[in-house]
């Protein structure tokens, strides 16, 4: 059992990030990034998207530094791999799963009921809406306009509710949804 990263080579958020991935589990991989300290969030599915200057940190904790080329045939080989071509059904069946879980009627588009994972970017449209919320209880709100907005509060406000219902004190994930 062992944890991988790759060279950063993919620039976002003013930063160059990196993959983690795991040769044997999704339990093993959640374990090995919560000891090099990073988010939750930054579960991508099959693997974490890490900082270029946390790399330190994963050395420290015993991940193997190797190319993108030999990571990728790691991936591949733990059998732990979601291919491209299926990134979108798979983020859907978890939307839907996390939504029945919570007891949403209408699955969004990206939806994550819980600490771990991240949804894909805010579309440019009309009434889009993007919502985080972490361990702590205010959310991180994106819109484009006062609908994306509106939208964006009713649904908070529906989350938090269900949530109360299950016996959390408020939803922690997160959504991006548009009409």
């Amino acid at each position: 059992m062992t944890l991988f990263a790759d060279t950063p080579r993919w620039d976002n958020h003013g930063t160059v990030w990196g993959h983690l991935i795991s040769d044997t589990s999704l339990d093993e991989l959640h374990a090995g990034a919560a000891r090099a300290g990073l988010p939750g969030r930054a579960f991508d599915l099959d693997h974490y998207d890490w900082p270029v200057d946390a790399r330190w940190r994963l050395e420290a904790h015993g991940v193997t530094m190797v190319g993108n080329r030999e990571l990728t045939r790691v991936l591949l080989a733990s059998g732990l791999r979601v291919p491209l071509a299926r990134r979108a059904r798979a983020r859907a069946e978890r939307s839907a799963a996390d939504a029945a879980r919570l007891g949403l009627d209408r699955v969004p588009r990206d939806f994550i009921w819980g600490p771990r994972g991240h949804v894909d970017p805010m579309p440019d449209l009309p009434g889009a809406f993007r919502i985080s919320r972490d361990e702590i209880a205010l959310p991180r709100v994106q819109a484009h306009d006062a609908a994306g907005e509106r939208a964006a509060a009713a649904f908070l406000e529906r989350a938090d509710a269900l949530a109360r219902a299950a016996g959390h004190p408020f939803w922690q994930g997160q959504v991006m949804d548009a009409p």
